[in-house]
């Protein structure tokens, strides 16, 4: 087995920054608990802020330092989305409360290799909301997890074997992540301890009997010596996620950079499920104007071709925000799936690559067009069941799936124009031969009469003889003779390219 551990050592803080753009000019912020710093970012601690210091000494070290509460529901909540992104790589996921762990032994081949593997999942944790991330890959899920906590960031120490490198932790640091007892770590400083293979060389029987029995536990199941089962994360059924800003939005291309937020974790929760997405949508949840509620602004996102890369969902939500305007400011987004498609057996790159097909780049530029210039501004034809050619093809937009027609119509025995006119022009017939006059002169019918007689069963019926005929100038149209009564006449229908 091969598990890779992620530690997000500045959880607290980042559960707060996740859907913010990074500043050109960092201001400084620090998450506070019982009025006391528990996290700061780089320039606050530029600035002198260390965990332990008082929220108002802080303040005075910093100007315009943030200071934020520590919140555990948005913590849980970004973990969450973490694993959600995650799960693409591999569907053994367990969550922790500052990480996620991976099992990655069936992943390794597809995703070519350890090393492959791992940039591939630290590139996703990035673009997750995650900017602080420490990892490690380990035999077993209790190594992984404290070498991503507690080894010191040494090259040398990580060329090592696994079993030396968990000798060689900090005692101290370990027991900090394990949660064991400071008093406990002092009594092992005491005779001599400082790392975890000093606590290993101690005689069992008299290390228990003085209260190391859960560090001696947790040594054995890092070194494999012990089982260590894990609780899998559970997917949900259904897709919806929702995502709190730190500051009020006012201006729609601000919650870009927030939506891609959200888009990882459905590219994850899609590859799982064997899914591609048809239909989104993005709910913009704004602030109370007046003592009035504001209604929700929902921005619909259909595709044409239905797709599960993250990079696309995201290129279409762009183009979506940048040209919406909004009513109220907006404190929160939640993003839906409302309709998916089975993904089974088809390409399903988890990035868009260079080799990709031109069929998936069309269907890619049809997607962001559609979401530029609206959906019904965007249209392909659709063949319809219909022997009549003004009936045989409608323009139907992009994002709607084409149903296949009841009845296969037969392949026409004669050829058939590229462009039709949008209504047949009538033309005037010579008298002498009865061929049709087009511009004053008689065109040369090149092709036997191909007779259509249909729509008698919905009470538009016709009956006309079509030809390929040639003007004098060397040009190809498509004209017919109506063979119905008062009707009975030439008229253009359609032009050769």
């Amino acid at each position: 087995m091969l598990w890779f551990a992620l530690h997000l050592s500045a959880l607290p803080l980042e559960a707060w920054q996740a859907a913010d753009a990074p500043e050109t000019t960092p201001r400084g912020a620090v998450v506070v608990e019982a009025r006391q710093v528990i996290c700061a970012d780089a320039t606050a601690r530029q600035g002198g802020v260390a965990p332990g210091v008082s929220a108002a000494t802080a303040a005075s070290l910093v100007a315009g330092l943030r200071v934020f509460e520590r919140d555990a529901a948005r913590e849980a909540a970004l973990v969450q989305r973490l694993a959600l992104a995650l799960s693409r790589f591999t569907p053994s996921v367990v969550l922790q409360p500052d990480g996620a762990l991976l099992e990655v032994s069936a992943s390794l081949r597809l995703f070519g290799g350890k090393h492959a593997l791992g940039r591939a999942v630290k590139a996703a944790a990035l673009d997750s909301g995650v900017r602080t991330l420490t990892t490690a890959a380990a035999p077993t899920a209790m190594a992984a997890s404290i070498l991503a906590r507690a080894e010191p960031r040494s090259a040398l120490l990580r060329r090592l074997p696994v079993g030396e490198r968990l000798d060689a932790l900090p005692l101290a640091a370990a027991a900090q992540a394990w949660a064991i007892e400071p008093r406990l770590v002092e009594l092992l400083h005491g005779v001599g301890c400082r790392t975890l293979g000093d606590v290993r060389l101690l005689p069992r029987t008299g290390a228990q009997r003085r209260g190391a029995a859960a560090l001696l536990e947790a040594i054995e199941r890092a070194h494999g010596r012990r089982p260590d089962p894990q609780r899998w994360f559970e997917l949900p059924r259904t897709f919806t996620q929702k995502l709190e800003l730190a500051h009020r939005a006012d201006d729609a291309a601000m919650l870009v950079f927030a939506a891609q937020r959200l888009v990882q974790p459905l590219a994850g929760w899609l590859s799982v499920q064997w899914l591609a997405a048809a239909r989104l949508s993005l709910h913009l949840h704004h602030e109370t104007r007046l003592r009035h509620a504001q209604p929700d602004t929902v921005v619909a996102l259909a595709l044409a071709d239905p797709t599960r890369d993250a990079a696309q969902i995201t290129l279409l939500l762009r183009e979506r925000l940048q040209r919406l305007t909004l009513p109220a400011p907006v404190y929160a987004l939640t993003l839906t799936l409302d309709d998916a498609v089975s993904h089974a057996g088809r390409a399903a790159a988890l990035w868009r690559e260079a080799g990709a097909t031109g069929s998936e780049d069309a269907h890619a530029l049809f997607d962001r067009l559609a979401a530029r210039l609206g959906a019904e501004r965007v249209c392909r034809p659709q063949p319809m069941a219909d022997h009549r050619p003004e009936r045989a093809l409608r323009w139907v937009p992009t994002a709607v799936r084409a149903a296949p027609a009841a009845v296969e119509t037969p392949a026409p025995r004669c050829a058939r124009p590229t462009w039709l006119l949008p209504e047949p022009q009538p033309l005037p017939e010579d008298p002498t031969f009865g061929r049709p006059l087009h511009q004053g002169a008689p065109l040369v019918l090149a092709s036997r009469a191909e007779r259509i007689e249909a729509g008698w069963f919905d009470g538009q019926p016709v009956s006309r003889d079509y030809h390929v005929a040639q003007t004098r100038d060397h040009r190809w149209l498509w004209v017919y003779r109506e063979r119905r009564g008062a009707q009975a006449q030439w008229y253009l229908h359609g032009v050769f390219g």
